[in-house]
């Protein structure tokens, strides 16, 4: 239970609760990281509220505050001396991560009984919590998944002259309705799941005789896909 929430905690702060600002913040600053990181560690004791009384949290928390804190900043630093930014970057820095958050529960879990924090913690339904992460994962780290499908895409199998450039946070808006809908949809079953094929059919008849139909086809394929994969890690734990 205790890595299901801090995971969680993860997700909400490292996506939604990373906002453009405090990204340019990171990349612009050498302390810009803090910001950020402060956000993740407020999460973290949101989450663990019921047992901040003991040292051993607040331990956790540094702890996290701290790898967090260099993996980014190492992210950061190899993307700057390599010129390079690409998904299986992003990969590693995510599954570092999740990492240091299995290390985290591990080792709290020698001093917080997993059944009184499920009994009294504020995210009590281990299913839910799980069902949280995988519809946030989807909808909100998809973003960075499907614009790296797409550069690839566009720059390397199409071979296009124009960059492809990170999309504004007005154009995530429909990537956000159609994969949440879509996961919830997977989740739920049964009737549900013509959700998550309806989801992404709207923006492609939209752009049916745009010039940047194969990219929002990219989009809609991969943001699919991640909603499966999301959708299927619910479904086996």
């Amino acid at each position: 239970m205790l890595f299901w929430t801090l995971l969680l905690s993860h997700v909400v702060g490292d996506f939604p609760l990373q906002t453009d600002a405090i990204y340019r913040l990171k990349t612009k600053y050498r302390w810009g990281v803090l910001p950020h990181v402060a956000i993740c560690s407020l999460m973290n004791v949101l989450v663990l509220s019921p047992y901040l009384h003991l040292v051993h949290t607040w331990f956790a928390v540094a702890f996290l505050a701290l790898v967090h804190s260099l993996f980014d900043k190492t992210k950061i630093s190899f993307s700057e001396k390599t010129a390079r930014d690409n998904l299986f970057q992003f990969l590693i820095d995510q599954l570092l991560h999740l990492f240091s958050v299995w290390l985290a529960a591990l080792w709290l879990s020698q001093y917080i009984n997993p059944a009184e924090y499920a009994q009294t913690g504020r995210f009590a339904d281990k299913e839910f919590i799980i069902q949280l992460t995988a519809i946030f994962t989807a909808t909100f780290a998809g973003v960075p998944v499907i614009y790296y499908a797409q550069k690839y895409w566009c720059n390397e199998v199409k071979k296009y002259p124009s960059p492809v450039h990170y999309p504004q946070l007005i154009k995530r808006f429909p990537g956000y309705f159609e994969r949440f809908t879509a996961t919830f949809g997977l989740i739920m079953g049964g009737f549900w799941i013509i959700l998550a094929a309806a989801a992404f059919i709207p923006r492609i008849l939209i752009n049916w005789h745009d010039e940047d139909l194969p990219s929002v086809v990219v989009s809609s394929l991969v943001g699919l896909l991640i909603c499966l994969i999301c959708s299927l890690m619910v479904w086996l734990i």
